[in-house]
């Protein structure tokens, strides 16, 4: 799992790649109406069948092409890769297509100039990644077309011919030229966007590459001038309504949580907003997954691991708890393992944006309970009042998520899972595991699962002294928290996405996509 910072390139590759795979797929309906017209006129023997199903397999390459660089998480390597390969496919279709219509002397094969436009248009990219994606493209083209004319009875006499080889070789020179001037202006396109991208400042902080994002804010990866220090700048995307609750969510987030003294919750150095209206959060730049990512990827947790998070999880909640307030939205999302070394396993808690004072629960604008409802508890379904026992029977449903995988309901629909959470019982963890825990750790998480605030635990600090009191599993060490990150790294995740919301953390090391981050 890499430490280094997040490539601002994926995120736009990505999105290129998705664009200029729309684009293409409208080009090549053009195409097929040419390969038409070119039947009906003049080249009425054509193999059409031959043609037709090329013009399949170039919509299907395509189409795979994008759907793949939508899913999960690539990174640019793997994503230049994969275009060079579809090019390569793409090439020698265009090639052996530009073969049936006038063999060495078809002018077929300047499409490839649509490629090339293209690509410098919607993926710019240093000039060698670019030559990187386009070259497979250029090879194959023409190796598709004397492939074609060789094989062909009509066209391979052409080879003994001199206007048609000159001809090819004109094409060939033509394009070539092309290619060259397209990866030019790929390079300097890309050179303009990142130098107005590192020109971006809000106050004193340099934004470098984006973090992540969401329905409501973007966060990115800045630098701190002053203080010489990276920090993670979570920024409100837009001016809100004046009916628009996302100003006093923002500023709440802020202020409860440096307001917060347990080492556990996360740090905010710093609030505010820029002279055009851009309101900001400094906070500090964490290297780790939050934890629905790593059981999402990895599967469920070691118990002792398990008991080690739910500990430190209780000291941020508790803190929170002392002080009148409730945190509203604990899940595996909202908990990150710090993979820093010396750090490994250190849990912060995330998200104070929803924060509140105990007593009844806040409904949003749209009238919807603010919370994750796989992770919330019966009471916060209907606006009822939420309490630190609130926040104790989303602990509970995280600490079975972190040992099952899956949360206490499985089931989709908000009305299923309210009734779900409301009056069905749990299934054991022990039952979801394949193998028994603890009884004390599962007494512990049945009682946090209580239907009714009173049976449960009263807080996050009634809670930890329970989790305290458990002896019966050995201590989770240091050396087994480098142990577990050192085989995150080495072993890919079986699984691309955990559950659950958006992440809402200031920073992944790793190239998780989809793990965008939001309040």
């Amino acid at each position: 799992m890499s430490r280094t910072r997040p490539d601002p390139d994926r995120a736009a590759l990505q999105q290129g790649i998705r664009r200029l795979a729309t684009v293409g797929l409208v080009g090549y309906a053009a195409f097929a109406m040419l390969d038409v017209l070119l039947e009906l006129t003049l080249y009425p023997d054509a193999p059409r069948a031959w043609i037709g199903a090329g013009r399949g397999l170039g919509v299907v390459t395509i189409a795979t092409w994008a759907w793949w660089a939508r899913r999960g998480a690539p990174t640019v390597r793997a994503m230049v890769v994969a275009t060079a390969i579809c090019y390569a496919v793409s090439g020698a279709l265009v090639g052996g297509m530009a073969a049936h219509f006038g063999g060495l002397d078809s002018i077929y094969v300047a499409g490839v100039a649509f490629y090339y436009v293209g690509t410098a248009a919607l993926l710019p990219s240093p000039w060698r990644r670019c030559l990187a994606m386009l070259l497979p493209l250029q090879l194959a083209t023409f190796a598709g077309q004397l492939v074609v004319v060789a094989a062909s009875a009509r066209w391979s006499g052409q080879f003994a011919e001199r206007a048609p080889v000159i001809h090819a070789m004109v094409n060939g020179l033509f394009t070539a030229g092309l290619l060259a001037f397209s990866v030019g202006i790929s390079h300097l396109l890309w050179v303009s966007r990142r130098q107005l991208f590192e020109a971006r400042r809000l106050g004193r902080y340099r934004l470098t590459s984006p973090i992540g994002a969401g329905g409501m804010n973007e966060v990115w990866l800045a630098r701190d001038s002053a203080l010489g220090r990276d920090v993670a700048l979570k920024i409100l995307r837009a001016v809100p309504g004046a009916s628009d609750d996302r100003w006093l969510r923002f500023e709440r987030e802020a202020q409860v949580a440096s307001t917060l003294s347990s080492p556990h919750s996360i740090k905010i150095f710093d609030y505010g907003a820029s002279d055009d209206g851009i309101a900001y959060i400094a906070m500090e730049y964490l290297r780790g997954a939050d934890l629905d990512y790593l059981v999402g990827g990895w599967g469920p947790l070691a118990v002792g691991r398990t008991l080690h998070f739910a500990r430190q999880a209780c000291l941020s909640l508790a803190d929170a708890h002392q002080r009148g307030l409730v945190h509203r939205d604990v899940k595996p999302g909202n908990l990150f393992a710090l993979a820093s070394s010396g750090d490994e396993d250190f849990l912060k808690v995330l998200d104070f944006g929803v924060v509140r004072a105990s007593g009844p629960a806040m409904v949003t604008r749209e009238g919807t309970t603010v919370g994750t409802p796989e992770f919330m508890a019966p009471e916060q379904f209907l606006g009822g009042d939420v309490s630190p026992a609130s926040d104790v029977y989303a602990l509970g449903a995280t600490i079975y998520f972190m040992l099952t995988g899956v949360p206490p309901f499985d089931v989709v629909g908000d009305a299923t899972l309210w009734r779900a959470h409301a009056s069905a019982p749990v299934v054991p963890i022990g039952r979801r595991r394949g193998h028994e825990v603890p009884m004390d750790l599962e007494a512990i998480v049945s009682r946090c699962l209580a239907k009714h605030p009173v049976d449960r635990f009263r807080d996050a600090a009634a809670l930890g002294a329970a989790l305290d009191a458990i002896t019966e599993i050995p201590p989770w060490t240091p050396a087994d928290a480098r142990a577990a990150w050192a085989e995150t790294r080495t072993r890919a995740p079986y699984r691309r996405e955990g559950r659950g919301a958006a992440v809402t953390t200031p920073a992944h090391p790793t190239t998780a996509p989809g793990r965008r981050q939001e309040a």
